[in-house]
């Protein structure tokens, strides 16, 4: 073994390795490691009621519905 093997390496690093390997020569191994780092990496869900819910935002307008015959719609008068 080498001191990069017995080295625990920080994921962001590790993901660098990865996304160096040209995508048509990935195996589906280091694609899902990919795929596995990133998600355990991205943005976190906020728990329970840290953010209002869409509909009692005050800023939400009404739901419209487009008329069926709405400008993009008129019949041409010939």
């Amino acid at each position: 073994m080498t001191t990069d093997e017995q080295q625990p390496r920080s994921p962001q690093a590790r993901l660098r390795e990865l996304l160096a390997i040209p995508e048509r020569l990935r195996t589906d191994a280091q694609w899902d490691e990919i795929i596995e780092i990133e998600i355990s990496q991205g943005p976190k869900k906020p728990s329970g009621n840290a953010s209002k819910p869409m509909s009692q935002s005050p800023s939400r307008q009404p739901d419209r519905k487009p008329s069926p015959l709405g400008k993009h719609m008129r019949k041409r008068r010939t």
